[in-house]
């Protein structure tokens, strides 16, 4: 049975039995010690106040404070939204993406490097230090056992996965252990316009106001714990260090161990991975188009590793969910370049990075996004048939009524549904069921394409 068939039939369950069935390392007692751990205080550290994610103040950078003596970069949400959609390039136009494709995606990506890449490999990305154009971050990613760390505001993303009941490694041949992975999402000045209307009222945020303009951009960059020795082809790949989990192997790492324990220990380093984008383009059928890029080419044949920021391989490109695909023959909405053959792609071979669930597709996942996310779940369920997640829905439309629909930005739906379930577990009688349920929610190791229901 291939992965994507097995994750599927395992997708009806709960999120605590998908965990317990993808891989090794189940352990129910350490889900529920730390399902009762205390929360994780959130921090500011562009409010001097310290206060944050309150009506009055700003949105938190991060989920936890930076240990004593810590010397790297320390990330601040980029969140001075603009009022208007400023005049800016818009090179991809050049391209049709369904005849140019190549050319397309490379071009977002060139236009999201520049005046971000930066000598220091640590200070590169750090919006405040772009001075060609503005970059801005999605509020409301701190929340949550999986919530931005401080030192680059990284938010948890899905593990990969070894080689296991006869399916191959996710990332490479020599991949033996499981490998967490970490991200963190930019939007440019267009996106962050509709960002800043949904919360121009930061305690009440407004999910009619989701739809951005056409122009507007989002990328993401994903870094993963994996070793040069089991991912050969990350060699000489952009490293940040962090202060996420330091156990790096593991599908439910502890809530208490994050880099730097007690301060004896280095921080963990993570090497870049994934880059994807995403382009509100009215020429798409849904309105978007999607991009993910590989560090060094992936493990193809004969590939050399490189080094820098530059040495990445598109994947592909999607304009379309093919909703008429019956799994033969080529795709027709999509272009998966033939130069990078990754262990695994989306479901029936359409567009997905190397840390996405291969049950899903990068549009048929960011579909989802909407207001509320509880009849949104990001990759196929039981009670539907699986072609209901493949559908071309145009921007502005939910993905099932009645709901707002946020414009394939699952930062934004996630950050509203964070701060929702925040405002209810604060409201919620003490040792209540809702209580007891939204805080142990909050502390799923589970990230949501793995069927946690919160970030």
């Amino acid at each position: 049975m291939s992965r994507g068939l097995s994750i599927l039939a395992l997708a009806t369950a709960s999120a605590a039995l998908v965990a317990g069935c993808r891989g090794p390392e189940s352990n129910e007692a350490e889900a529920e010690a730390q399902a009762q751990a205390p929360a994780e205080k959130r921090v500011s550290l562009t409010n001097g106040s310290g206060q944050c994610d309150t009506p009055t103040t700003p949105f938190c950078d991060a989920a936890v404070a930076l240990p004593a003596g810590w010397t790297g970069h320390v990330f601040k949400l980029a969140q001075d939204f603009p009022t208007t959609v400023p005049a800016d390039a818009q090179p991809w136009l050049a391209f049709d993406p369904a005849t140019q494709p190549d050319q397309y995606i490379k071009s977002v990506l060139a236009y999201f490097y520049e005046g971000n890449i930066r000598e220091s490999v640590e200070d590169s990305f750090d919006p405040a230090l772009n001075t060609k154009r503005e970059w801005y971050n999605a509020p409301w990613q701190d929340y949550g056992f999986n919530g931005r760390e401080p030192a680059h505001g990284l938010t948890r993303e899905r593990v990969n996965l070894p080689a296991q009941d006869g399916n191959p490694a996710e990332l490479d041949p020599k991949q033996t252990l499981p490998w967490n992975n970490y991200a963190v999402g930019y939007y440019n000045a267009a996106g962050a316009s509709a960002i800043g209307k949904v919360w121009a009222n930061h305690g009440a945020p407004d999910s009619t106001k989701g739809i951005m303009p056409e122009g507007t951009v989002g990328a993401k960059l994903l870094f993963t714990t994996a070793t040069v020795e089991q991912v050969p082809y990350l060699a000489g790949a952009p490293t940040w260090n962090t202060y996420v989990y330091s156990q790096v192997n593991s599908l439910r790492p502890s809530a208490t161990k994050r880099g730097m324990p007690e301060g004896t220990a280095g921080p963990v380093p993570v090497r870049l991975l994934q880059i994807d984008i995403a382009v509100k383009d009215k020429r798409s059928p849904t309105g978007w188009v999607f991009g993910t890029f590989v560090y060094g080419g992936g493990p193809a044949p004969g590939t050399t590793p490189g080094a820098g920021w530059n040495n990445v391989s598109a994947v592909g490109l999607m304009w379309g969910n093919d909703p008429d695909y019956d799994g033969t023959g080529p795709l027709k909405e999509s272009w998966i370049n033939p130069a990078v053959k990754m262990p695994h792609l989306g479901y029936q071979g359409r567009l997905n990075g190397p840390v996405d669930n291969p049950i899903s597709s990068c549009l048929s996942c960011h579909s989802t996004a909407q207001d509320p996310l509880a009849t949104a779940p990001m990759f196929p369920q039981s009670g539907k048939p699986v072609s209901f997640w493949f559908r071309n829905i145009p921007s502005g439309t939910p993905f099932q009524a009645p709901a707002n629909a946020l414009d394939y930005s699952l930062q934004v739906a996630f950050g509203i549904k964070n701060f929702n379930d925040q405002k209810a577990a604060a409201a919620a009688p003490a040792g209540s069921a809702k209580k007891k349920r939204l805080q142990a929610e909050a502390k799923d190791p589970l990230s949501p394409r793995d069927g946690a229901t919160s970030h």
